[in-house]
């Protein structure tokens, strides 16, 4: 006895079709990526980006922009590269408070040592540096 009306798909078939779809939009999705990282990286900074993140003490923006932003052939100018110090100085405050927490007193002086190099480097961001420790700790 047939119904009718009745689709004759299977579960299995829908499934399979479901998963064939996902398949397919990871597919284009991961060659987008892909495409996009061999082009390298197509967001750019200026020292407005850089300077707004350390004046509003936004540390961790800082970091972040200071990474994004690296790149081994570019020649910054000094105002930025002030801030990128100021944004390595605190991820090694931030890192000092952490090993300092945890009693790791050996890798606690290595990230304090750190901070004293590129402490040489902030220049004008200087006045900043007791702010961002402050900030790593907080």
């Amino acid at each position: 006895m047939t119904q009718v009306g009745k689709s004759s798909r299977s579960p299995l078939k829908v499934i399979t079709a479901i998963v064939a779809v996902i398949v397919v939009i990871i597919f284009v999705a991961a060659t987008y990526q892909i495409r996009e990282v061999s082009q390298g990286h197509t967001v750019s900074y200026d020292s407005r980006d850089y300077l707004y993140e350390a004046e509003a003490g936004r540390f961790g923006d800082l970091y972040e922009t200071a990474v994004q932003d690296m790149d081994k052939h570019t020649t910054y100018s000094t105002e930025v590269a002030e801030c990128r110090a100021l944004a390595f100085y605190y991820e090694q405050a931030v890192l000092e408070h952490a090993y300092r927490t945890t009693g790791d007193d050996a890798k606690a002086d290595a990230c304090a040592q750190r901070m004293q190099e590129y402490e040489s480097e902030l220049g004008s961001m200087s006045s900043k540096a007791a702010d961002a420790r402050k900030a790593a700790s907080g």
